[in-house]
């Protein structure tokens, strides 16, 4: 009886564990909508990464925050498309041809009075934004559109106006190549079964067409960085608009200023031309007329004046004189009536100057005739006794 009873409590337990197990092999086959059994969701810890919301117009830069292992990024306006980069080139400043050496530069830059809007406007923005004010803490996405945006333009530029983009090349952009206008590739080359070589182009990471760590992220004066950091923001181009606007007035207030002294050099030349050809003909009207002059027989008055005042008889290209009524000669300079000479006074004689040189005197105390020829003095007189016989001038007592 005992061992009747051990084997039907066997049993029994061998029915349920077969219950038990249809039982869970059915509960399996219940959709999950009617599956009463519910479980936990897995909780994961916070990534590090920033989300950046609108990431292809957002700028982005580093907070204002002292946690470096989560960094945080605000917005603080907005990325400028190509065609807003663009439209900045359009004002009156790139225009037209103007001489842009006019303008003060320090070390390449260019400087004028409220082009410092710049330094004072991005600083305000981040502060206000509770961004970092120390750098350019600009964030990975916002870097890649605002160059992606800026290439687009660059590249408009060089091709419509190939002046105006060296213009912003070599007066902007001190870092600048020109081949991260590009996409670059490297050659990979392979061969097949047969010995057949194929080349293979794999692009290259695009190199940037911004790079604000040519001036050390340092936006504090104006260089390249604040430069290209204002055009790329949208909301600086009012900003750049005024800067520009004052810059232009500085270059127009000093090209009316050269334009003018230009103007004033060319009419002293044109005066100074003129003077240059009144003077040739004149020079050429004093040669003909000393030509003619020396070709003719000159008076005795005419030699004598000649022979005291350049030591020959003819006279010289620029002191000759000429008895153009009797008695009375002029050289040009002044005229000489020789009868109003006193001959009790006159007298003949050497000076001394003070470079040494000996000049020979003939003089009345008021009519003064001198040469720095070396002549006869007793020629000199006897020529004299002659012009006074011929035209006798004026005596005194003494």
């Amino acid at each position: 009886m005992l061992i009747f009873n051990l084997h039907f409590i066997v049993f029994i337990i061998m029915a349920l564990i077969s219950s038990l197990s249809i039982a869970k092999d059915n509960l399996s086959k219940i959709p999950i909508a009617q599956n009463p059994i519910t479980v936990a969701p897995t909780v994961k810890k916070p990534t590090r990464t920033p989300v950046i919301k609108n990431s292809t117009t957002t700028l982005m830069f580093r907070k204002n925050s002292d946690n470096w292992s989560n960094l945080e990024f605000v917005k603080v306006g907005t990325i400028a498309t190509a065609a807003q980069i663009c439209k900045v080139f359009s004002h009156p400043f790139f225009k037209g041809p103007k001489n842009y050496r006019l303008l003060d530069t320090t070390n390449g830059q260019f400087r004028w009075d409220g082009i410092e809007a710049s330094t004072l406007w991005i600083k305000k923005k981040l502060k206000d934004a509770n961004a970092k004010t120390r750098g350019l803490g600009l964030d990975e996405n916002t870097l890649k559109i605002a160059d992606k945006n800026f290439t687009a333009c660059l590249k408009k530029i060089k091709i419509k106006n190939p002046k105006l983009f060296n213009f912003i090349k070599y007066r902007f952009l001190h870092y600048f190549k020109d081949n991260c206008l590009e996409a670059r590739f490297k050659l990979k080359k392979k061969v097949d079964d047969n010995g057949n070589i194929t080349e293979e182009r794999i692009p290259l990471k695009k190199s940037s067409c911004i790079n604000f760590n040519y001036n050390s992220r340092d936006y504090s004066y104006w260089n390249s960085t604040t430069f290209v950091l204002m055009l790329v923001w949208k909301e600086a181009h009012p900003v750049l608009s005024t800067i520009f606007d004052k810059g232009n007035k500085v270059l127009n207030a000093r090209l009316i200023k050269q334009n003018k002294l230009i103007e004033q050099k060319r009419l002293a030349e044109e005066k100074s031309k003129g003077e240059r050809q009144k003077q040739k003909e004149l020079d050429n009207t004093r040669k003909q007329l000393w030509f003619a002059y020396k070709s003719r027989n000159k008076t005795l008055m005419e030699q004598v004046y000649n022979f005291s005042t350049t030591g020959k008889l003819e006279g010289s290209l620029y002191n000759y004189w000429v008895e153009y009524k009797k008695c009375v000669l002029s050289n040009g300079k002044k005229t000489v009536d020789n009868r109003k000479i006193n001959m009790t006074a006159f007298r003949i004689y050497l000076e001394t100057k003070r470079n040494n040189k000996i000049k020979t005197i003939s003089s009345d105390g008021k009519f003064y005739f001198s040469t720095n020829e070396k002549i006869s003095i007793d020629r000199l007189q006897n020529a004299w006794k002659l012009a006074f016989k011929k035209c006798p001038g004026k005596t005194s007592r003494f």
